[in-house]
């Protein structure tokens, strides 16, 4: 008797980058705790367990630049890991994410992170993704911050209505 048929797959990965940083998404679901994730200087390996179905996770990527390994990001959700890596060597962007020129099926551009290199931007964008990353705030209030109560020009009393009768109107002929 056999055991239940485990498939190994490679995850979905969306990358983006800055002159200073690579921005990595590793989609992988109900993968929550079950993984190993190991940062080298030009290697990042990954491998999970998928708790729903029988599926492994693994991903092996040789980079096509340096990255600072000890200094990294990492927000883990059931549905991704994210990724803010340092760059070793700030300059022009990489051509590619991976050192090797073949296309890889499961890389794609994260065109939402994305940004030209000729584009400037006045914000520090690492703030930015710090502050996206601990704030987590739907409800669009802080904590602790009470909401003033604004008189609005909807709340004042409508004058009463005038009986039809009264106006005249009952007797249109």
């Amino acid at each position: 008797m056999t055991g239940p048929v485990v498939t190994k797959v490679c995850p979905q990965v969306e990358w983006a980058q800055r002159k200073d940083r690579i921005f990595l998404t590793i989609n992988v679901r109900d993968c929550p705790k079950n993984y190993q994730l190991s940062i080298q200087s030009k290697k990042i390996t990954f491998i999970g367990k998928n708790e729903g179905s029988n599926k492994d996770y693994c991903l092996d990527m040789e980079l096509f630049g340096e990255v600072n390994s000890e200094e990294y990001k990492q927000l883990s959700s059931d549905r991704s890991i994210q990724l803010c890596l340092t760059r070793k060597a700030e300059g022009e962007y990489w051509p590619r994410l991976l050192e090797t020129k073949t296309r890889m099926h499961y890389l794609k551009t994260d065109f939402n992170k994305w940004k030209d290199e000729d584009e400037t931007d006045d914000e520090d964008e690492s703030a930015n993704w710090e502050n996206m990353m601990s704030n987590m705030n739907i409800g669009g209030q802080e904590m602790g911050e009470e909401e003033e109560e604004e008189e609005d020009s909807d709340d004042d009393e409508l004058p009463d209505l005038e009986d039809d009768k009264e106006a005249g109107l009952d007797q249109l002929e």
